[in-house]
C-alpha cells in the first residue's frame, strides 16, 4: 500500500486515514454529486422560475445532504470492486466528530492515569472539504449577478480555503491543482454569458475540479496497482 504523495510521514492511524483517498474514489464521489444536483438546480432555474427566485442552492443542498446520509455506503461498495481487491483492506476512517449529526465531541477529562492514545484514523474530509463547498454554495447563491468580478473572486477564495485547510490533513490538495481552480472564475468571465447564469454555474465548477481531481488520482492509482492477476488453473 502506498501512502498518498502529498502526505507526509506520519503514524499509522494517519497513513490509514490517507489510504481512504489513494484511489480518488471520494472526490470523484463528491465532484458528480454536485454535478449532478447543480446541473439539476440550473435547469430549473432556466426553465421553471423566474430571476428573482433561483432555488438551485436547494437542489445542491439536498444532494449533498443525500452525499452525508449514504456517501459512506456508495464508497464501501466501489471500494471493495476497485481498491480492495488491489492495495488490500484498511479500516475505513471514522468521520471527525463535527459531521456526526448528533453525536457529541469527544469530551477532554483531566485524570492523572494514562490512556489509550486517541485513534488517529480519522477523516476531515466532510468538514473541510464537503462543509466548505456547502457553504460557499450558499454564499454565491446570494452574489449580485451583475457585478461580474464576483465570480472571479468567489472561485480565487474557495481554491485558497481549500488549500490551506486541507494542507496538512489527510487528504490534501497541491498547489498546482488549486491554481487551476481560482483560475476558473477568471476564465468563466471571458466566455459569453448572461450574468445571471454565472454564479449558478459556479457550483458546476467547483463539481467539475472535484471530478477531475478524483480521476487523475484513480487513473495513476489504476496504473500503478494493476487488478492481481489469478493464480494458473484458478478461475477468477
Amino acid at each position: 500500500m502506498k501512502d498518498h504523495p502529498e502526505t507526509p510521514a506520519a503514524s499509522p492511524g494517519k497513513r490509514a486515514a490517507s489510504y481512504w483517498f489513494v484511489d480518488g474514489l471520494p472526490d470523484i464521489l463528491a465532484g458528480m454529486t454536485l454535478l449532478l444536483f447543480g446541473a439539476v438546480g440550473l435547469w430549473w432555474c432556466i426553465h421553471l422560475s423566474t430571476p428573482a427566485a433561483q432555488p438551485h442552492f436547494f437542489f445542491i443542498a439536498a444532494g449533498l445532504l443525500l452525499l452525508f446520509w449514504k456517501g459512506r455506503a456508495v464508497l464501501d461498495f466501489l471500494k471493495s470492486r476497485v481498491t480492495y481487491p488491489r492495495t488490500g483492506y484498511v479500516r475505513p476512517p471514522d468521520e471527525s466528530s463535527v459531521t456526526r449529526l448528533g453525536n457529541p465531541a469527544t469530551l477532554i477529562t483531566m485524570s492523572l492515569t494514562p490512556g489509550p492514545p486517541p485513534d488517529e484514523n480519522v477523516t476531515h474530509f466532510n468538514t473541510r472539504t464537503v462543509y466548505v463547498v456547502f457553504l460557499w454554495c450558499f454564499l454565491c447563491s446570494g452574489l449580485d449577478p451583475w457585478k461580474r468580478w464576483y465570480t472571479a473572486f468567489a472561485m480565487v477564495t474557495l481554491a485558497a480555503t481549500l488549500y490551506l485547510w486541507n494542507r496538512r490533513s489527510e487528504r490534501p490538495y497541491s498547489w498546482w491543482s488549486a491554481l487551476i481552480l481560482a483560475l476558473t472564475g477568471p476564465a468563466l468571465l471571458w466566455v459569453d454569458i448572461a450574468p445571471r447564469l454565472q454564479s449558478l454555474l459556479l457550483p458546476l465548477l467547483a463539481g467539475v475540479w472535484l471530478t477531475t481531481q478524483g480521476l487523475f488520482t484513480l487513473v495513476h492509482y489504476l496504473r500503478v496497482n494493476p487488478y492481481p492477476r489469478a493464480p494458473e488453473g484458478v478461475r477468477a
